[in-house]
Parts: structure tokens; sequence; C-alpha cells
């Protein structure tokens, strides 16, 4: 059925009264951001299914927890104590029968003053019309209430005929398994080839539990065969879990694959941008580092003066003229130990001759004093008077054990000694003059480098604004932030070592299957060695047909599964190309590429087969509604297309111009009537006179709305309303 109309009244921004007719033919309703397309795909669902597109949950919400929100809040502001009604009209035309269906829904709210009471549930009232005769009538009936609903939109055609932009990625997610096989029921009742394949698993089974039974009943160990038939159970019981296990880490291997292949898109563009952000930071770093030492030279310009000595500067003179001093002091001192030294060495000299002539105490000391007492010498026989020389020198011999030999150092030279303080001072004074020399230096390599400093911070700022500037470019081109560039390398690289693991754990699963069926095999070839008599031919026979009836049943399904993919392929391609003629790019052809776990992933690749990398946002948009059309389109006989309106609601928001009109070119010879909300045509007046005027679309009705607000009441949607013009 074609869609001839659709009636608004106080629905959201929808103030009072309003309509849109349409054709055959794409039907295009041309407004900006915040202008009413999202509220109008909204009217054509809840119609329909008593539901809305909440933004916040991101999830379809009934009227009962929407209530007045589904109401003009024009209407409910202008209303005094009084009932306001919300409502939203579909007529279609069924052009076969000659006849026409009305389905309204109609929502009411109470105001009583400041007080706002709204129903609880809306009113769905849907009428027929025989055009021929003019008469209609109200259908009550639920059962024909349900199948005119399934006539004008099937459930399960529903999500790819009616969906908005932003539920693409989840319409057409090919990252989870259950999506192309929802695709394929569509295409075809695949779903009877599950069932013949179930059915058959059940009967081999059911013949091969028969089978098994007949064998025990007739072993001539009963014993021996009861105990390897609970072993068998056992192996088979493993075996299904290992089944199980293959299965679960097929997938776990294939999602690993499919995450590692969609970043590959990816992957350049967050390289690029990891680099330069890498680079980024460095300079940031960089200019941390320059800036702490440029404060820290600031700082310590004033420390120098201590640290560095500069407050020396201009002294050097002070130290020579110490040094001059200091040197007079030394010779005075130098002078004063050279006399004493002179005369040191007298006194030992006479001291070492008198040592040299008797040894110590020889004549014994009692013997010298009687004769000094007697004044003669006892040893030569001769007078010695009292204080004469030789009674001096006999009283040498008693004092020589009281002398010894002095040295400079026993010697007080000066009776105040500052000579180590005065050398210390000296000293100090001479590391210091090495660094009043340099001070003149340091102070220009101080402030020079300061300068360099300032001049290298100012460098590395415009650096970091250049970097910051072209990081900003190329998210905005590519659509990828740098927290999620710097994560995707690492990411890539975790869902390929996550594939290595999935697989080696897979290799292993499938050798403990082999070995499983070994070890059952030995086990049936034992419980056959037992059996006496024979086996009835009928019962071998029917073991035979249902194993063959497994096999024929799984690979049928799997053989028709292909074919369907191959079909859906072809017909994504077809879609595809029509899109992208009028783009100059690569064009690619779509590939639906079989996974580890049996599932496909969409992938473009050139015409021998080598998958092309980088693709942009729009690109892969491009890719999935192709698909999504080619899941209407192949349904060979079906005349979906011819059946069924397509409306979306802003499905081109990732496209340049080019694609986009490629997009209404493909879609209006695909779909009958199709109803697009756009933003592309609103700003772009070119691109509108393309679609207003390209001969190769069919063009339905094409309208231009805005908001009808008053500048000074923008923040207030008590004045909301929608203005609608009609563009040919």
């Amino acid at each position: 059925m074609i869609l001839k109309s659709i009636e608004l009244e106080n629905f959201m921004c929808y103030y009072g009264y309003n309509k849109f007719d349409f054709k055959e033919g794409i039907n295009v309703i041309i407004g900006d951001n915040g202008y009413g397309k999202s509220k109008l795909y909204d009217a054509f669902y809840w119609v329909m299914y008593d539901e809305c597109f909440d933004t916040n949950k991101k999830e379809f919400v009934k009227t009962s927890i929407l209530k007045n929100s589904i109401v003009s809040d024009k209407a409910l502001f202008e209303v005094d104590d009084d009932r306001v009604k919300t409502s939203v009209t579909l007529t279609f035309d069924d052009v076969e029968k000659g006849s026409e269906y009305s389905i309204q829904r109609r929502y009411f709210v109470n105001k009583l003053e400041d007080t706002i009471t709204p129903d609880y549930v809306s009113e769905e009232i849907i009428s027929w019309k025989e055009l021929s005769y003019l008469n209609s009538k109200i259908i009550n009936d639920p059962l024909k209430i349900e199948n005119l609903k399934n006539r004008i939109l099937p459930d399960n055609i529903k999500p790819y005929m009616w969906f908005q932009g932003e539920q693409i990625e989840s319409i057409i997610d090919f990252n989870k398994s259950q999506t192309l096989t929802q695709a394929i029921n569509i295409l075809s009742d695949i779903s009877r080839f599950d069932n013949i394949s179930s059915l058959a698993d059940s009967l081999q089974e059911s013949s091969a539990k028969e089978y098994n039974k007949k064998i025990r009943s007739l072993s001539k160990d009963t014993s021996r065969s009861e105990q390897l038939e609970i072993e068998r159970k056992k192996l088979i019981i493993t075996l299904k879990n290992l089944e199980k296990d293959e299965l679960s880490q097929q997938d776990q291997q294939s999602t690993a694959e499919q995450k590692a292949e969609a970043l590959l898109n990816k992957i350049s563009d967050a390289q690029k941008i990891k680099d330069v952000d890498y680079r980024r930071k460095s300079i940031e770093n960089d200019l941390i580092n320059i800036q702490q030492e440029f404060n820290k030279e600031q700082i310590d310009l004033h420390k120098k003066l201590f640290t560095n000595r500069w407050v020396l500067k201009g002294t050097e003179n002070i130290f020579e003229e110490y040094g001059k001093k200091y040197n007079s002091y030394e010779k005075v001192k130098l002078n004063k130990m050279a006399e004493v030294k002179a005369q040191l060495e007298a006194e030992n000299a006479m001291i070492k001759e008198l040592q040299t002539r008797l040894p110590i105490d020889v004549p014994e000391p009692i013997h010298v004093e009687r004769m000094l007492d007697e004044e003669h010498c006892l040893v030569c026989d001769r007078e010695a008077p009292k204080g004469s020389e030789p009674w001096l020198k006999m009283k040498e011999l008693i004092d020589r054990s009281k002398l010894r030999i002095k040295n400079i150092e026993d010697e007080e030279i000066t009776i105040h000694d500052f000579s180590n303080d005065l050398k210390k001072l000296y000293q100090n004074g001479l590391g210091l003059s090495h660094n009043i020399k340099r001070i003149d230096d340091d102070i220009s390599k101080t402030f020079t480098n300061i300068q360099k400093l300032s001049t290298k911070r100012k460098t590395l700022s415009q650096d970091l604004e250049k970097l910051e500037k072209e990081v900003e470019s190329m998210i905005s081109e590519s659509a990828i932030d740098v927290s999620e560039a710097q994560n995707l390398l690492s990411s890539y690289q975790s869902q390929n070592d996550y594939a290595k693991r999935f697989q080696k754990e897979l290799t292993l699963t499938e050798v403990s299957k082999e070995r499983t069926k070994k070890q059952i095999e030995i086990i049936n070839k034992e419980l056959g060695d037992l059996v006496t008599g024979e086996i009835p031919a009928f019962l071998q026979e029917k073991v035979e047909i249902l194993e063959d009836f497994k096999a024929i049943a799984h690979s049928t399904r799997e053989r028709i599964f292909k074919q369907l993919v191959n079909m859906l392929e072809e017909e994504a391609n077809k879609h595809y190309k029509e899109m992208i003629q009028g783009n100059l790019s690569a064009r690619g052809i779509i590939k639906l590429k079989e996974l580890s776990n049996k599932n496909y992933m969409p992938e473009l690749v050139d015409e021998n087969g080598n998958v092309l990398l980088q693709l942009n946002t729009g690109n892969i948009i491009l890719i999935k509604l192709a698909t999504i059309m080619a899941i209407i389109s192949a349904r060979k006989g079906s005349r979906d297309t011819d059946l069924y309106t397509l409306i979306t609601d802003a499905p081109m928001s990732a496209f340049g111009d080019d694609y986009t009109i490629g997009f209404c070119k493909t879609v209006s010879k695909v779909y009958k009537q199709s109803i697009i909300m756009s933003k592309e045509f609103y700003k772009n007046i070119e691109l509108r006179n393309e679609l207003l005027n390209n001969k190769d679309i069919k063009l339905g009705k094409v309208y231009m709305i805005t908001p009808n607000i008053p500048e000074e009441e923008r923040t207030n949607r008590n004045s909301l309303a929608t203005n609608i013009k009609p563009l040919n």
C-alpha cells in the first residue's frame, strides 16, 4: 500500500493542524538539526506502535511513560481549563483493491489551572473506505487490525524499512552473529532447513540408541557390555561438551577477528593521530621542563649573588693587597725561624759532642759528685778547683742525662701566632680569586641562558599550538578522538592476540574431540566383538540411512545458506554501485567474508580480492545501507519494495554531496515509495536544486520545515510551532 498522507495535530513541535501529502518515488522532508525531522519520524512510529524514540534512553518508549511530553507545549500553554487533543493520522491507498485505510492515534491531556492530568493510554481508530462506492466503516476486530498492520509493514520487514540514522549500526551490526541469520530468514525460509537438520539429528541419535541397545542384548559378556556402555555414554557427554566449547571458541575467535578487522579501517588515521599527539605531548613536556628551568633560572638569579660569589664582583684588589701583607708577614716569620734554627743547631751540636765523650752514667754519678766535692779528678789525678774549666767539664757529666736534642717546633717563635688563620684566609682568598675572575662570564652566561630559554619557550608554545590544531583537524576528518587513537593500535594487537589464543584453544579442543571419537570407536568395536548372533539387517540399514540423512540435511542447509549469502552480496553490490556512481574515489566491491564461526562480515575489496582499508565513516554507512536495501530487494517475487514504504530519518548524515545524490537516486529506483528526513539539502542550495531537478531521481513530494517561534522567545517552547513549506 502507498502512504498518501500524514496529518498531525498538536504532536510535539507540530502545533495545531499540519499535513504532509506523499506520492510514489522518494519524498523528502528537509530541515536543519532541531527543526522537527525526528519528531515527524516519531509521529509515523507512534501511530503504528504507540511508541516514540527516547533520545536519552536510546530506545522506544510507550505513551503511558511519555505522557504529555508528546503534546505540543504551545497547545498546553494556550488552553485554559480544557482538554487538549493530540493526534496523528496515516492514510494508505490500497490501489489493487481500490480502497483506502486510515489509522489514527489520539491522546488527551486535561488542564485545570496549572495542573496537567494526562490520560494513561492513547486511543487507536482505524477506518476503511471503498473508493468506488465512497462508503466507509470503522474496523474494530483485533485480528483484522493486526492483518492490516501486517500488510502495511510486517514485523520481520520493519527494522529494514523504518529506521533512524543512528539505528543503522544496530540494524546491520555484523559483529553480532544473529545479524546475517536474521537477514537470511527474511530472504527465505531458511528456518525450514534448520528444522530439518534438527529432525535429522534427533532421528540419527534415536536410531543409534536403538542399535546400541540391540548390540548389548546380543553380547556374550553382559557385564562387560554394560561397563563399556557406561564409558561410551560418558565419552558422548564429553564429546558434546567439547562441541559446545568448540562453538564458543569459534565465536570468540570470530569476534576477535571481526574487531581486529574493524579496527584496521581506523588504524592508519589512528597512527597519524597517535604520532602527532605523541609529538604534541613531547613538546608539551619539553615546554613544561623549559618553563620549570626558566622559573628556576629566575629564582637562581638572586641566589647566585652568594652561590656563585657574584657579591665578590670588584674585590680583586682586596685579595692582592692582602697577599702583599701576608707575604711580608711570612718573610718576617721565616727570618725569625732562621735565627731560632741557627741557635738550636749550635746548642744541639754541643749536646751531641758532650754525649759522644763518655757513655751516660760513666763514671757513675756518685763518683762524679765525689770528685766535684773534692775538687780533684780521680780519673786523671789532677786538681780541679771549683768553677774552673776541668770542674765544669765534670759537672756536665752530671747534667747530660737531662739534656735532649731540640726541634724548631719546640721553640716559641712569637708570642701571638696567627699563621694558620692567616694562611686559611689566604687560601680561601686564593680559591675565591678564581671565582671572581669568572663572575663576569658567569653573569653573561646566565642572562644568555635565560634569553635562550625564553626564546625556546616561545617557539615550543607556537609548535604546540600548531600540533593541537593539527590533531583537532585530524580528529574532525577521521571521527576518531585522541583517547581512541591512543588505544586503537594496542586494541588491534590485543584482538589479534585474543584470536591467536582462541585458535590455540580451538586446536586443542579439536584434538580432544578426535581423541574422544577414537575412544568411542574403540568401545563400539569392542561392543561389536562381544556380539553373538546377527544384528537385524533392517536395523543396520536404518542407522546408515539416518546417518546419511543427517549429513545431507546439514550440507543442504549450508549450501542453501551460502546461495542466499551470495544473493545478498550481489544485491548489495548493485545498490552500492548505484549510490557511489557520482563519486570519483576508489569504488571497491562488497564481499561477505565467511568467518571461523560460520558468520559473515562485509568487507570492501578491489577486483583482485585485496581488502581496501582506511574506509571513511560515510563509506561504511553506505555499505550497511546497501546491505539493508539488499535484504529487501533480494526477496525475489516478494515485491516488498513495491508493497512497503521506506521511512528513514537522517540516513545520510555521514555522506558527502555525491553520495547523498547517489543515495537518493538508488532509493527512488529500489523502492516504489520512500520518505526521507534530511538536513543535507537545507543549507546546500546547489544540492537541493540537484534533488529537485535531477531526472534520474524519481521524485515525490519535497517539503521544507522550519520552527515558527519569535526570536525573543527562542528559550521558551510555549511559542513553538512548525512551518511546512512544499518545494514542488
